[in-house]
């Protein structure tokens, strides 16, 4: 009889597990939002408002290791839309994802922007591809490479700010 009972907690158990562990493979995937917009139309979006681009003030942080990250704002009508990293030892623009373990700061926060501006008339809008809330993610292109991304809402085409851009200009921003 304890066999028996014993079988059927451990049963118990195992698809208590199994159900709770395909719920987390699943979450978050059927909740999508789909866009009302087409990608073409998020492009175009984000293509007009490319003369109105403008810079916040430059801000360094720092990484989990000690390195210093060089940062500029990228501002739409009040709003940071995107951000654009650059090194802090070089001032070089760098592509999205790139990482780089700079323990100084040689670039002043005013060469930074500099450089930024300079690269502002060359910026190219990307392909769309879709966000995890139904958003429009457009990338900003210079030379052909990614350097930062906006996002366009799905269902209106409104430019969405960049709150973890924000969180940081708000932060580190002084």
């Amino acid at each position: 009889m304890r066999t028996a009972s014993a079988g059927v907690g451990i049963l118990a158990i195992v698809l208590l597990l199994s159900v709770s562990a395909y719920a987390k493979k699943d979450k978050g995937q059927a909740y999508q939002i789909q866009p009302t917009i087409t990608a073409e139309q998020a492009k175009a979006t984000v293509t007009s408002a490319l003369p109105q681009l403008s810079l916040g003030k430059p801000f360094t942080k720092q990484g989990k290791r000690g390195d210093i990250k060089l940062e500029v704002p990228m501002m739409w009508q009040g709003k940071v839309v995107g951000r654009v990293r650059l090194n802090p030892l070089t001032g070089e623009i760098l592509v999205k994802g790139q990482k780089l373990e700079a323990q100084k700061l040689s670039v002043s926060p005013e060469q930074a922007a500099a450089a930024v501006q300079k690269i502002l008339p060359n910026l190219q809008v990307g392909s769309a591809w879709l966000g995890k809330q139904g958003e429009w993610k457009v990338p900003l292109l210079y030379q052909g490479a990614v350097i930062t991304e906006m996002s366009v809402h799905g269902q209106n085409g409104s430019i969405l700010p960049d709150w973890k851009a924000a969180k940081d200009v708000t932060m580190f921003g002084r």
